[in-house]
């Protein structure tokens, strides 16, 4: 709506997966880019795959493409919408290919391939775990000794690899900046994401990795490391390298111990890699390793206890819809607080001006998009966002300033005091749909002015 994301709208992830949503602005169009992204994926996997099992036999190859296209489109784990977990692994995947046979001293390849990584850190930041396990592997694990490691990770090759990952972050916080937006960006980024990995398990959104299980992952992610150094030699190295990207990007979607089933998108690439090179594995070492990613993978799936997207019904709605069995109106109410918020949005388009404008109270943001209408509260469009980063005086500031005509009150929503006092004070209710209430502003009901400004949003 021509407004500047980060300062006018806030979310927590970089800005390309929204950029890409604005070129590709409707659901079919996304879904075609999503579709084109994942053909070049696939491809890229299928030839990165060919490199890894050059010496092994060529079904391996088809085996490990089969289950990636398989794990990746999966409805269960959210496999059918444009997420930035499937949007970001591509170039990771792209990163590796470069390099995998690269020299040492090819330096401009590996800043090309630090490049092309980068823009996998621009739709998740999670992904620098990935880019943290391919540097380890590149320039520590495939040398003799500890000493020629720590050399190589400093080498020119090493630190293009490194700063090409970089940059093109870097240039979004320039472009920012420059654009007068770049504390709220740099906030978004970077604060909220870091109290965002301990916001779950402590119910606090403040960064505390001691209060979360954060630092024992991390602890178990370093022994696995330690101990597949230790063995590197008495494995396979393809095997070396697989492992400890799948350990690194299982870490990084267990960073916010949420258990939401999209996040698992993140370790399918180097699973599947794995999964064929189990019927390969000969050292008891290789064995180990194996062994000790699997028990952490179900203990700490049981301790957070992922859960599955139920997509059946999607299905069952839409061939009916198609069959001419419901109407679009029904297909439409099928979906969570569709029909009443279509209701409660035409109910709003006939009484609202260009002009007036709206607030909505609630984790559901369609009310906007059907009336296309701004949030009056300020940048924090859901409740959850407003109770966990405490901004119910920012809320409260814009409400002033702003004088909604109309105010909606979602069923289920977390408590806010001082919003309540004004709609009791200054507004009255005016239709109730699904536990969903309507106020319009008093003044304009009564047809006398009122004043706010003694409002306390304290």
């Amino acid at each position: 709506m021509g407004v500047p994301m980060y300062e006018m709208m806030f979310d927590h992830k970089p800005p390309l997966i929204y950029i890409m949503a604005g070129v590709f602005n409707t659901v079919y169009l996304f879904r075609a880019a999503l579709m084109g992204w994942m053909i070049l994926h696939t491809i890229f996997f299928w030839k990165l795959a060919k490199l890894i099992f050059a010496k092994s036999k060529k079904y391996l190859v088809y085996i490990s493409s089969l289950l990636f296209v398989i794990l990746n489109s999966l409805p269960a784990v959210e496999g059918n919408i444009v997420n930035a977990e499937l949007m970001m692994m591509m170039p990771i995947t792209l990163s590796l290919l470069l390099i995998y046979k690269a020299k040492p001293n090819e330096w401009q390849r590996y800043l090309v391939a630090g490049l092309v990584a980068g823009i996998g850190w621009l739709f998740k930041v999670p992904v620098m775990f990935d880019v943290a396990a391919i540097t380890l592997y590149m320039f520590v694990f495939r040398k003799k000794n500890l000493k020629e490691g720590i050399i190589a990770l400093f080498s020119k090759s090493s630190i293009a690899y490194v700063a090409g990952f970089a940059l093109p972050l870097l240039a979004t916080f320039a472009y920012y900046y420059l654009k007068g937006h770049g504390e709220s960006y740099l906030a978004t980024v970077f604060s909220v994401n870091l109290s965002y990995v301990s916001s779950w398990e402590t119910s606090a959104w403040a960064f505390n990795p001691f209060k979360s299980s954060l630092v024992v992952r991390g602890m178990i992610l370093g022994v696995f490391t330690l101990l597949l150094y230790i063995a590197r030699k008495k494995i396979d190295t393809r095997i070396v390298l697989v492992l400890l990207w799948l350990g690194f990007s299982f870490f990084g979607a267990l960073l916010s111990s949420r258990p939401y089933p999209h996040y698992l998108l993140q370790p399918i690439v180097p699973l599947t890699l794995m999964l064929p090179m189990i019927f390969t594995v000969e050292s008891i070492w290789g064995w180990m390793m194996i062994g000790y990613l699997s028990i952490w993978g179900v203990v700490v799936n049981k301790q957070i206890g992922f859960w599955w997207y139920p997509n059946a019904p999607l299905y069952v709605n839409f061939s009916e819809f198609v069959t001419g069995k419901i109407t679009k109106q029904e297909y439409l109410e099928t979906f969570d607080g569709a029909k009443r918020n279509y209701k409660i949005g035409n109910y709003l388009k006939e009484r609202m001006t260009n002009d007036e404008k709206l607030y909505v109270w609630g984790s559901d943001a369609a009310i906007y998009n059907i009336t296309k209408k701004l949030p009056a509260g300020g940048k924090y469009i859901v409740n959850f966002h407003v109770h966990d980063l405490q901004k119910h005086e920012y809320v409260m500031d814009n409400l002033r300033e702003n004088s909604p005509s109309f105010i909606v009150v979602l069923p289920n929503t977390t408590e806010f005091p001082q919003l309540d006092e004004l709609l009791e004070r200054e507004y009255l209710e005016t239709i109730e749909v699904e536990g969903a209430k309507v106020y319009r502003r008093a003044s304009e009901v009564l047809g006398r002015q009122v004043d706010i400004s003694h409002v306390d949003s304290r």
